[in-house]
């Protein structure tokens, strides 16, 4: 079932099942029963019959079959537990493999202006085949929001500290090329009326494939200012400074 055509509510509920420990946590497994489990345990927890969308968190290291996992994702579907299923962090090998098997509902990815550039490709080519791309990481770990290093730093707590993207973008030498990207985006956003974080957003939903950005908030003000990022219109001059752009970020440090 297409996105689109998941009903007419205001908003729709998306969970996800993990296989197994990582840095935000652990996971309930990737077997069959497991996953149902996880569902199960996921509408107590919500007071709903249904989940709109439920991905796969990320691929399993443990041994699982791929096919199992998506197996039993398809039959929460067909027992209309699941209106949709995608898979998220997965290479596009494993998409295409699910995809065979039942198809791909949706994918989630990483992409900025600053990271994950890679991804462009099989977005493009999961949108060809008419699979949803929802994109996480669309700030750069928040390093295109506008605000500096110490700011964005102190936003990051815990075992997230530990993560690859916080090291690789705040941690790393690379950091001064991201937040050299994000003072030159600074011009840009005031000739358009927007802010940097909006900007940022803007021009990874214009990317062939995308279909919705996840931006992570603290405040309702700062959920709003994300949302409006949707009606920012980005010309074609624009695009193309922010294409000349990409190469002075910590992608190509």
């Amino acid at each position: 079932m297409a996105l689109g055509q998941l009903g007419s509510a205001d908003f729709l509920i998306a969970s996800k099942v993990a296989p197994g420990a990582a840095v935000t946590g652990g996971g309930s497994g990737f077997r069959h029963d497991q996953v149902h489990a996880a569902c199960h345990a996921s509408l107590e927890r919500l007071g709903r019959d249904h989940l709109d969308l439920y991905f796969l968190h990320w691929p399993d290291d443990t041994g699982v079959p791929l096919e199992e996992t998506w197996g039993a994702m398809a039959e929460l579907v067909e027992a209309g537990l699941v209106r949709a299923i995608g898979l998220s962090n997965c290479s596009l090998a494993d998409v295409e493999a699910c995809h065979a098997q039942r198809p791909v509902d949706a994918v989630q990815a990483g992409l900025s202006l600053i990271d994950y550039l890679d991804n462009r490709s099989p977005i493009a080519a999961w949108g060809a085949a008419g699979i949803a791309a929802t994109i996480c990481e669309p700030l750069g770990s928040g390093v295109l929001t506008g605000r500096t290093l110490e700011q964005v730093r102190a936003s990051w707590t815990g075992p997230w500290r530990e993560s690859a993207f916080y090291r690789r973008l705040l941690a790393s030498r690379q950091r001064r090329e991201g937040f050299a990207v994000a003072d030159t985006l600074r011009p840009i956003a005031e000739r358009l009326h927007a802010t940097v974080a909006q900007v940022g957003i803007a021009w990874v939903l214009r990317q062939p494939g995308v279909t919705a950005a996840l931006a992570g908030s603290r405040s309702g003000a700062h959920v709003r200012e994300n949302a409006a990022a949707a009606d920012v219109t980005l010309p074609e001059d624009v695009l193309a400074e922010l294409e000349a752009l990409i190469p002075l970020g910590p992608a190509f440090g």
